[in-house]
């Protein structure tokens, strides 16, 4: 069982999130070898979610003129936030699509987060794998900070779309304890800003992540079989990771894979 030396849970000056449960997620990065393996090994030890037990994921992030958001998770700040618009599959001919408003808050280890669903023109989505939508449009800056605020959350700088991130999910639960675990693939990106630079897109990042999400910074016993992947818990962020490998040049060694995480041969 993986244990962590000490796990901080002081509460962030803003936003307030006195009345949302507090949680622990913890992320184990995949080397694309090893995805199908590790697909069967959750299949194995948990139960798929009955409720929703895979798809697509989209998020359009949000993000300061200066990359706060970006720069405070890559520097590993104890208090740091994500602010993104999410939304599942594709639109299927309807003219409205249901997408939610997040705001994640970290403060160390563990974290929460808040939504609020609303519905808007499909067409205003796109198709992130061929061509994004207007993503400025989905909310304007107006409706954004509105939605923020109903999170009592009060940022003195102002949130622009700076990425599309898209990735498969495959979503089980543990028996035992309830805890959520989830294998994230095939993820892909498109800028919506110059400000990532030439490379606007579509990216795809080499390998994928399961993520664990639970009231415990204890990993399940059950799940003590993820030992047979040879991976360890890292601070793995797909929107880090995602707007790295734009910033970085085309062709750049490990441009597509986490800092320090090149798949053995």
């Amino acid at each position: 069982m993986i244990r962590f030396m000490e796990i901080l849970t002081a509460r962030p000056k803003q936003p307030n999130t006195s009345g949302t449960a507090a949680r622990f997620e913890r992320k184990f990065y995949i080397p694309a070898s090893k995805i199908a393996f590790a697909s069967h090994l959750l299949a194995h030890c948990c139960v798929r979610d009955a409720e929703y037990p895979g798809g697509v994921v989209h998020s359009l992030y949000y993000d300061t003129d200066d990359m706060d958001c970006y720069q405070d998770s890559d520097d590993g700040h104890y208090a740091r936030h994500k602010v993104r618009i999410r939304w599942y599959d594709s639109p299927n001919g309807t003219p409205e699509t249901p997408v939610y408003l997040e705001l994640k808050s970290k403060n160390g280890f563990a974290g929460t987060k808040q939504r609020s669903r609303r519905l808007v023109a499909s067409e205003l989505l796109g198709n992130p794998d061929i061509a994004p939508g207007p993503a400025g449009g989905i909310l304007d800056g107006a409706a954004l900070r509105e939605g923020l605020s109903q999170f009592d959350y009060f940022p003195q700088k102002r949130y622009r779309p700076v990425i599309i991130v898209s990735y498969d999910r495959r979503r089980f639960r543990d028996l035992l304890t309830g805890t959520r675990v989830s294998l994230d693939w095939n993820i892909r990106s498109a800028a919506v800003t110059p400000r990532l630079g030439p490379c606007a897109g579509p990216v795809r990042l080499s390998g994928g992540v399961i993520e664990i999400k639970g009231p415990s910074a204890d990993i399940p016993a059950t799940l003590r079989s993820m030992a047979l992947l040879d991976t360890d818990w890292s601070r793995y962020s797909k929107y880090g990771s995602c707007v790295e490998a734009h910033l970085e040049g085309l062709g750049s060694v490990g441009r597509l894979r986490p800092s320090g995480r090149m798949e053995r041969l």
